[in-house]
């Protein structure tokens, strides 16, 4: 071990100190110190931690140190590819080098972002020529590629084009391939395995936890960033799905080793459309499955179109198979697996039909036609988690810097604790770097504009056109409904000097691009649409948000938990729908101010936060900007970051 690795924690992050000898541009923060503390003293006495450290506190470093001269074996989760790519090629090789340490490190990533060898193999010998031009550039891709990931492709392959060559695992034979010795998959599993450190992300963190464990190597500590999205992807690991997609995936991977009778695709095909046609007869987004009773029908229909194709597969799977396997063993993994596949789907089907208690099952459309899925879930994930994750793990580090809905005390991380089965653990609410008092503003509309009232996009149109006239565009404008963002953009629109789109005129990313590029950018877009984006510097210098973010409770999944709280005797408006208000505005201002030399102004259109007891509990519990009544007093502060 190197003299700097066995320094104080303290001494590490010192002026002078191993961080600031390698980075260069180096400032020592208190909060930034403190988080490292106490992550460490966790891992030393085996005790659970959670820190908010807000954007400029350096949550990285924070938990790398104490990760990496810990001797023990680390799994780092985070939600995004862009703080993945950030810890692997930038973060981790700066604590490495700056307390002179070896450690092995491995980024691992879901099977279906790695090529498989095998399929690839058996698409060349069926085909002389790659159907398309896009298959044509992933051939000579993989004759080229060390690690199989996907990533880089310098274009995203087409879904159901990838699905033919990635390493799911319903394809897998595992042991029994004739390529399992150079998988890209099971290499990378193999050296996670060995790792001292391994960084993944929330949706294999996750759906590892779900399937028991098989997915990632065993470990002492686990680091969970952006710990405020958790709850979300461990409800999505835990989720059964059934829809067309999931069904056309099955049925292709059977038509890729069996020769099936026209009779159960016949079958399956006709229960398809009567389940879409009766979905769809039911309006809105995402609703009870039980507000729909004919959807029961339709999928029992389904069900019984399942047990006659398992049956059939259980008698002639052996006669059935297009090609002879590689040895008998192959082929019976190849049997378990489809099987497995079938009776997922049957699985679905039948939790459909528990009681609530147990599951909440729901009906959601997407965008295109006839794109409906069936989910079933349970409502609430603590009591997994609990014994999943925080009674089997050493010690669990959650951070973000959205997950305190109140000042530091006793209360400020109980919203996170209850959602997520955490029972106790250190707390910590790291101190931010800025000063939001000068560098922040806080609009909040008059207390007549109400997001309920008739005539709401007529009352606010005025207040966001002024908005963006003092912050010369620069922004998000934010809605919580696709209705009242439609209607905003047709008053404003034509009345702004700056570029303007409106979300799904382009995809996502390529909004993101242009919104980045294009010299004060407005984008009209939903209230989801801010998360997982940076944009740096003053290029976003203002964000409009229509009405205080509180989750539909006609929303399935928070209608559930909302009547868990009220079963329980206690308010699930003060413990539900105020923290979750709470943690989503937090985010709008972690958007704004990113550095700082950034300034920014976020706008509420909902009146109802002044005029209500529950607005000022929510706007106590918001970085300290400055509010300001009067719109005229922004002309000074814009005129400043000229």
């Amino acid at each position: 071990m190197s003299a700097a690795s066995r320094e104080s924690i303290e001494a590490i992050f010192a002026p002078g100190g191993p961080l600031a000898r390698t980075l260069a541009d180096f400032e020592p923060r208190p909060g930034q110190v403190q988080m490292s503390q106490l992550i460490e003293r966790g891992f030393l006495e085996s005790a659970h931690t959670i820190v908010e450290a807000g954007t400029g506190v350096g949550k990285s470093l924070a938990y790398l140190v104490p990760a990496l001269r810990s001797g023990k074996k680390v799994v780092i989760s985070t939600a995004t590819i862009a703080l993945q790519e950030q810890l692997v090629h930038k973060d981790i090789p700066l604590v490495l080098r700056a307390l002179d340490i070896p450690a092995r490190v491995e980024l691992l990533k879901g099977r279906n972002q790695y090529l498989c060898r095998a399929k690839l193999d058996r698409m060349r010998a069926d085909r002389l020529v790659a159907q398309s031009g896009t298959m044509e550039e992933i051939w000579a891709w993989a004759d080229r590629t060390e690690t199989g990931d996907r990533s880089e492709l310098r274009f995203a392959p087409r879904a159901d084009e990838w699905e033919q060559l990635d390493a799911d695992a319903d394809d897998c034979v595992g042991e029994f391939c004739d390529r399992y010795k150079d998988c890209y998959f099971f290499a990378r599993r193999d050296a996670a395995r060995f790792a001292d450190l391994v960084v993944v992300n929330h949706a294999l963190f996750f759906l590892d936890l779900a399937l028991g464990g098989s997915l990632l190597p065993p470990y002492d500590f686990a680091i969970l960033d952006e710990a405020h999205q958790c709850e979300r992807w461990a409800s999505a690991a835990l989720t059964a799905t059934l829809s067309p997609g999931t069904i056309g995936r099955m049925m292709r991977r059977l038509h890729r080793q069996y020769q099936i009778p026209a009779e159960h695709d016949l079958a399956i095909d006709e229960g398809v459309r009567g389940l879409l046609q009766t979905l769809a007869s039911v309006p809105g987004e995402r609703y009870p499955l039980a507000a729909n009773e004919k959807a029961f029908e339709a999928l029992e229909f389904l069900q019984q179109a399942f047990y006659r194709l398992e049956n059939w597969l259980v008698a002639n799977w052996q006669a059935a198979l297009k090609r002879p396997p590689s040895n008998v063993e192959e082929a019976e993994r190849r049997r378990e697996i489809t099987l497995r596949a079938i009776l997922g789907h049957q699985a679905t089907i039948e939790r459909t039909s528990l009681p609530d208690d147990e599951a909440i099952s729901w009906v959601e459309r997407f965008e295109g036609e006839g794109r409906y899925a069936v989910n079933s879930a349970p409502f609430a994930v603590a009591d997994y988690l609990r014994t999943a994750l925080f009674q089997r793990t050493q010690s669990v580090v959650l951070t973000s810097a959205t997950i305190a809905t109140g000042p530091a005390g006793p209360e400020s991380f109980q919203f996170l604790k209850s959602a997520l089965g955490l029972d106790e653990a250190q707390e910590y609410v790291a101190p931010s770097p800025f000063d939001y008092r000068t560098q922040a503003r806080l609009y909040v509309a008059p207390r007549d504009c109400n997001p309920k009232s008739p005539d709401f996009a007529e009352r606010v149109a005025p207040l966001v056109e002024e908005c963006l006239e003092l912050s010369r565009g620069r922004a998000f404008v934010l809605f919580t409904s696709y209705a009242r963002l439609r209607e905003v953009h047709e008053v404003v629109r034509e009345r702004l000097p700056y570029p303007v789109k409106l979300q799904g005129e382009l995809p996502r990313a390529h909004l993101i691009d242009w919104f980045r590029a294009t010299p004060n950018a407005v984008l009209f877009a939903t209230a989801t649409f801010w998360e997982g984006i940076d944009v740096l510097g003053d290029q976003l210098s203002c964000v409009v948000v229509d009405r205080l973010p509180f989750p539909s409770p006609g929303d399935p999944l928070v209608a559930a938990r909302l009547r868990a709280i009220e079963n329980e005797g206690r308010s699930s408006f003060d413990e539900f729908m105020i923290p979750s208000a709470i943690v989503r505005l937090k985010q709008g201002f972690g958007r704004l101010i990113r550095s700082k030399n950034d300034r920014g102004l976020l706008v509420l259109l909902d009146g109802r936060a002044t005029g209500m007891r529950y607005g000022e509990t929510i706007l106590r519990a918001l970085p300290a900007a400055r509010r300001v009544e009067d719109l005229t007093e922004l002309r000074e502060f814009f005129r400043a970051d000229r």
